[in-house]
């Protein structure tokens, strides 16, 4: 199975790639395909209708959705802000809209260096999953204190936390085996 991990957060000095990375090795460990879709990296433009009408002179864009689309799930990582998710991920989702969420899939995983792990943003982001036809996990990945858990390369730091991150991953990757076949 290829799983793409999209990485949400675009402000400097960020944490939560830490978390995008572990999610990445650690599916990988279990023998599927996982790739990162940083939107830091992705350059989307601001809000002004979705990818069929807008202006896509590189092709860029319909090369995301074409590889969006080609992936059997999705793990939507967001960081918390203000309660809710990062406006680098709204605004990704409402320009690519339902057509490469459809029928998918999708993990929530958030993360703050705070104690809850941005679970308010992870109930948001599931509700806005059903908006879009996806098909999202019940079990979230919630990782708080990312900053204690997780090491700049994704590496666990707090053995308490592998049971976390394995029991999501283990949900997950079956939820999307299940939805596949």
């Amino acid at each position: 199975m290829k799983i793409i991990i999209i990485s949400s957060s675009t402000r400097k000095g960020r944490l939560s790639d830490r978390v995008a990375l572990a999610l990445k090795k650690n599916i990988q460990k279990s023998g599927h395909e996982a790739e990162i879709l940083d939107l830091m990296k992705v350059e989307l433009p601001t809000f002004e209708g979705i990818l069929s009408t807008l202006e896509d002179k590189d092709g860029k864009l319909k090369e995301i959705a074409k590889q969006l689309k080609a992936a059997d799930g999705h793990i939507f990582l967001t960081p918390e802000y203000n309660g809710g998710i990062s406006s680098g991920l709204k605004n990704f989702i409402d320009v690519f809209a339902k057509d490469p969420f459809a029928g998918k899939p999708i993990g929530v995983a958030t993360a703050s260096t705070g104690a809850l792990g941005g679970i308010r943003a992870a109930y948001q982001l599931q509700q806005g999953i059903l908006s879009i036809f996806g098909y999202p996990i019940p079990q979230m990945l919630t990782v708080g204190e990312m900053d204690k858990n997780l090491d700049e390369e994704g590496n666990i730091i707090q053995e308490s936390f592998r049971p976390k991150i394995e029991s999501f991953l283990n949900a997950y990757l079956g939820f999307v085996q299940k939805i596949s076949s």
